[in-house]
């Protein structure tokens, strides 16, 4: 799976999840909106429910080695022709607060960003967790420079 682009700066409104998400199977219309210029987080917003939303972080920026492979299947589902209309994204869970978030590698959300269709995904691999702590995997670019004078 290529490399999604980050969050940045992106509001995609009316992203449709046609089979809803887990927890959420009622709510199909969404407001996807970036938490800052660069970041690699967003805010996803049940349409005209503010109070139901999730935030999701785009995983390639913390963990470099995420990677799999999306099923015919699911592209069809989903409208995919080619890999670059595919954004990925993951869960963050915050309940026990920012310093122990956690991000749910083993169920991305799957967006085909030009037909605005996404989907939660549960993937058939043993190596990703529901929880797998944030701060497991420092941004590749601090990685980078931590190791600049080694």
């Amino acid at each position: 799976m290529a490399d999604a682009d980050r969050v940045n700066n992106r509001q995609y409104e009316n992203l449709l999840f046609p089979w809803g998400l887990p927890g959420l199977e009622d709510y199909h219309e969404f407001t996807l909106n970036s938490l800052g210029q660069d970041s690699p987080f967003g805010f996803l917003q049940a349409a005209g429910q503010q109070e139901i939303g999730l935030l999701l972080v785009n995983p390639y920026v913390f963990f470099e080695h995420y990677e799999f492979e999306l099923s015919e299947e699911i592209a069809g589902q989903l409208k995919i022709d080619d890999e670059n209309q595919v954004a990925v994204l993951c869960t963050v869970n915050t309940s026990q607060g920012y310093g122990a978030a956690t991000v749910n590698l083993l169920a991305p959300i799957i967006i085909n960003r030009e037909k605005l269709l996404a989907k939660q995904v549960v993937l058939n691999d043993q190596k990703y967790s529901l929880r797998t702590p944030l701060n497991c995997g420092a941004k590749k670019e601090e990685r980078k420079d931590a190791g600049a004078g080694a």
